[in-house]
């Protein structure tokens, strides 16, 4: 027996071919598997930024808070936990401008506090020690540059990070322009502190000679999670 289609029939046909054509173009595709071995499992994470000017500190000496009127950084509890136990990273970017009137030096300082109102305690995570400014600055940029590395996971106040750095000021600081930190033969800060408690890190300075035109203030900060 022979059938023949009607166009009525074949006009079906053809709107059956569409609709699969259509419902197979919006079929979600296979995604390709991203290149990279991925054999540490390590990545990096912006946790803190902030690009407004800080409070400026002028005719002082004792040592005070970089980040007045900032919302504070926070580390939460269990931060430098990781799988590997140690190796758990921060990386901590700071950049600000200072003026003088001859040659005062600074003292920067990082320190992680349990509460988040800032003072001169905690744990001492880094230091410049006193570095001579340039004499007779305008608002002359510096900037700042530290790697904080958990070194030993334990439980209470048994883990340990080492921080080392730079602290560089081509026309700020007076030669040769730039500090390490720690300084020449000197052994880096090992900060032992307790990863069950959240931190909360600020970064502070002090002035060696106080006059109102020996000031400086915080510009920008970043801070990395790395691992």
């Amino acid at each position: 027996m022979n059938f023949r289609l009607t166009n009525h029939d074949s006009l079906l046909s053809r709107e059956a071919q569409l609709y699969d054509a259509y419902r197979r173009a919006a079929m979600p595709k296979p995604r390709l598997k991203e290149r990279g071995s991925f054999l540490t499992g390590t990545s990096t994470e912006l946790i803190y930024s902030q690009g407004n000017v800080a409070t400026q500190l002028n005719t002082f000496t004792t040592e005070d808070n970089l980040q007045k009127t900032w919302p504070p950084i926070i580390l939460p509890a269990g931060f430098f936990y990781n799988l590997a136990a140690a190796g758990k990273a921060l990386k901590l970017k700071a950049a600000g401008r200072l003026g003088t009137t001859g040659s005062p030096t600074f003292t920067w300082t990082v320190r992680l506090l349990t509460s988040i109102t800032w003072s001169a305690a905690g744990i001492v995570l880094g230091t410049t020690g006193a570095v001579a400014a340039g004499a007779t600055k305008t608002l002359s940029p510096w900037f700042l540059d530290l790697d904080l590395i958990l070194t030993a996971l334990g439980i209470a106040g048994a883990s340990s990070v080492k921080t080392m750095g730079i602290l560089e000021g081509p026309s700020s600081l007076a030669s040769p322009f730039g500090f390490t930190i720690p300084a020449d033969n000197t052994t880096p800060i090992i900060s032992t502190l307790d990863n069950s408690l959240t931190y909360y890190l600020f970064l502070s300075v002090a002035c060696g000679t106080s006059n109102a035109l020996n000031l400086i203030q915080l510009e920008m900060l970043k801070l990395y999670g790395e691992n």
